[in-house]
């Protein structure tokens, strides 16, 4: 890790390293150390740090869910509630996206089995990079127990800054001709030095530069604009990073409603399971399921019916000798349903949501 990897990481966590050795051991595998004796490897900050954040999601969960009320604990969730919230925040998938979203796991130095293997792809080493981060922070700040509520917060916010999002907007943008989306991060000269934060350096892998602030004096949040064409959509946050996120999904719906416009101009009739499946593909429809049911007719012929169904509409049939001709016909009936009422993201669903997986899941009730 470099001077400049050692600031990004930092910025990013909202902490600063009085002994910078612990944050490199953090990003040490025991691959690499068995190579490099005089290397620390980093599962015994991974130990620590995972007890660490046990107890502040606890914590974060007590506060949320719980108040005394006439001398007793009551609480909005139940027992059986709250592990299961617990188990998903800091679930393996939701602690490695977070280090996948940052990048974090390129600064891990690892041994040679690790390299080829490719081990930095891996959920598994994500979550223990997470938890190993949390470990060194609370042997720097000696268990500063503010220090370390700060970090953990601030680290199970990090799915928020979901890079997929990002190459969604640029890709759906390219091909729908706009061309590659335009970040306009809202840049405020500072004037005072005073008002230099050390989180400029974060700030500035976001495209705002060094000695400016994407603070808006009058309303105190970021601001992020994006241009898609002549079009430009702001974003708003408690921080850059969440403000550039906001833009993004606004691009995103934009892009969305666009694509789907284009696509009821452009309906292939002649193959609607095709055409059914392709709209599932991008994500402008749910996917359509078939049923099937044989029966015979009077003559004693075989004939087939099939019922195509998307959720929360019409259910659709069609009967023929052949289940392949039938399949056909059934789709191409909710095929012209679709197109005659329009059918849009804005009615039955909308286009994938990028969250926080904890902030999600306490508005949402913990609820998968």
């Amino acid at each position: 890790m470099n001077r400049e990897d050692i600031d990004y990481v930092q910025s990013s966590i909202n902490y600063y390293f009085k002994n910078l050795n612990l944050l490199e051991q953090a990003f040490t595998r025991k691959s690499y150390s068995a190579e490099h004796p005089e290397a620390q490897d980093n599962e015994v900050l991974e130990f620590y740090g995972d007890a660490v954040l046990d107890f502040f999601v606890t914590k974060m969960m007590y506060e949320k869910f719980s108040k005394i009320v006439g001398g007793s604990l009551v609480s909005e969730k139940n027992e059986d509630e709250l592990t299961k919230l617990k188990s998903a925040i800091v679930s393996k998938e939701s602690l490695a996206h977070c280090m996948y979203n940052f990048g974090f796991s390129q600064f891990l130095y690892v041994g040679k089995s690790d390299e080829k293997n490719e081990a930095w792809k891996s959920r598994s080493v994500n979550e223990d990079l997470f938890e190993a981060i949390i470990g060194a922070v609370a042997a720097d700040c000696n268990w500063d127990f503010s220090a370390l509520e700060k970090v953990c917060q601030t680290m199970l916010q990090m799915e928020t800054i979901n890079n997929y999002l990002a190459v969604l907007v640029s890709k759906m943008s390219r091909e729908l001709g706009f061309g590659e989306p335009v970040y306009k991060p809202y840049q405020r000269q500072i004037q005072n030095m005073e008002d230099f934060v050390p989180e400029n350096f974060y700030n500035a892998r976001l495209g705002v530069d060094s000695f400016r602030t994407s603070k808006n004096p009058e309303t105190g949040l970021h601001e992020y604009w994006i241009g898609i064409g002549e079009i430009d959509f702001k974003g708003t946050g408690e921080g850059v990073s969440q403000a550039k996120l906001d833009a993004e999904r606004n691009a995103y719906q934009f892009l969305c409603q666009e694509s789907i416009k284009r696509k009821f101009q452009n309906i292939d009739y002649e193959n609607p399971v095709s055409m059914l499946h392709e709209l599932f593909q991008k994500k402008i429809i749910m996917e359509s399921r078939y049923e099937f049911n044989e029966y015979h007719d009077e003559n004693g012929n075989p004939i087939w019916n099939c019922k195509v169904i998307l959720e929360g509409y019409e259910t659709f049939s069609a009967d023929s000798i052949s289940k392949k001709h039938a399949k056909q016909e059934a789709a191409l009936k909710l095929l012209q349903f679709i197109v005659d009422t329009k059918i849009d993201t804005s009615e039955k669903w909308e286009p994938p949501v990028f969250y926080s997986g904890l902030a999600a899941l306490f508005n949402q009730g913990g609820e998968q």
